[in-house]
Order: C-alpha cells, then structure tokens, then sequence
C-alpha cells in the first residue's frame, strides 16, 4: 500500500502535522527524524515553541507534549526531546492509522468497581498499566531533573550577570571628572 492510497480523512491531523513538520527539511535545525527514521527530536526546544508550534498546530508546548503522550508517544532519552511511537515512522505514513488515544481510566469509577470485587482488567491490560505508570514515574523523574538542572543554570546566569553589572560600575568613567 502506498500513501497515495491512504485517505487523508483517515489520518488524525496531528500525526499527520507531525510527520509533515518532520519530513519538512527546512526544519531539520529545530525539529527533525532522528539518525533510525523511528523517532524524532525537538533539536531547539524554544525555537520550536516560536517557530514551528504555531505554524503547523494551535497548542502550546506543554499541550503538544500531552498530545504526543495521548497518542502513545514516549520519550526515549531523558537527555534531549526525543519521542517514539512504534507506528511512527519516517516514509511508512500508512502506519499512522494505527495510533490511537489511548484511552483513559477514572481512577474513581475504577475504585468503584475494584470495591466492588468487580475486576474489569486482564492481567496483560494490569501489566500494561504497571508498565505506563513506571514510564510515567521515570519520565517524571527525567523531567524533575531536567527541571533542576535549568533552575541552576538560570542560578548562573544570575550570578554572571551580577558579576557583569559589577564589573560595569567599577569600568565607568567618573562623570563628574573633568580633564
């Protein structure tokens, strides 16, 4: 089957959107397929959410990050912006009909039933369950750390620009000298 033959009406608009702003090279600086064509990177995160975002979609970043994540995405390395979705890969567009949204569970309604005795999962749908909430936790972490670690580079810049601003008033001329 080739992509000609996929309709268009098809495919979800964001996935759609995604592989486009992926395939588009003139974006390849900011966002592009990595080095295995089974993922993609968001190379420069804050040009992305100047440049790219509001080209190609109406979220900001946080809320394109939860799309990726209702879609199945997940992110592969904890170091850098990659994400990956076994059904998202570069010239293989008939594979984006199969990612779905996920479907969520209401962990109240669930209660209910597990209350109950009422168990509605199968014991892969619990594994499944067990496996994204461990992806979830480690990706937190990831994102804790990354949090951290911005928070002391923002720490120094602060203090190299304290250091400047010092440097600055000692290196002026006095104005009220006259030679």
């Amino acid at each position: 089957m080739d992509d000609a033959s996929i309709s268009s009406s098809s495919l979800h608009p964001f996935h759609t959107k995604t592989s486009d702003m992926e395939d588009d090279p003139s974006t390849d600086s900011i966002a592009s397929w990595s080095a295995s064509n089974e993922s993609f990177i968001l190379w420069n995160p804050l040009e992305f959410m100047r440049d790219l975002l509001l080209m190609f979609f109406k979220h900001n970043f946080s809320s394109f990050i939860k799309q990726l994540n209702t879609y199945g995405f997940r992110k592969i390395d904890p170091k850098q912006w990659e994400f990956a979705n076994e059904d998202f890969i570069r010239g293989q567009t008939p594979l984006l009909k199969n990612i779905h949204r996920r479907k969520l569970v209401h962990s109240r309604s669930m209660q209910n039933l597990l209350g109950q005795g009422t168990s509605l999962l199968t014991n892969p749908e619990r594994q499944s369950l067990r496996d994204e909430i461990e992806r979830l936790q480690n990706e937190k972490k990831s994102l804790v750390l990354e949090l951290k670690r911005h928070e002391q580079e923002r720490q120094g810049f602060e203090m190299q620009m304290q250091v400047l601003r010092e440097h600055l008033c000692i290196c002026k001329p006095w104005s009220g000298s006259s030679i």
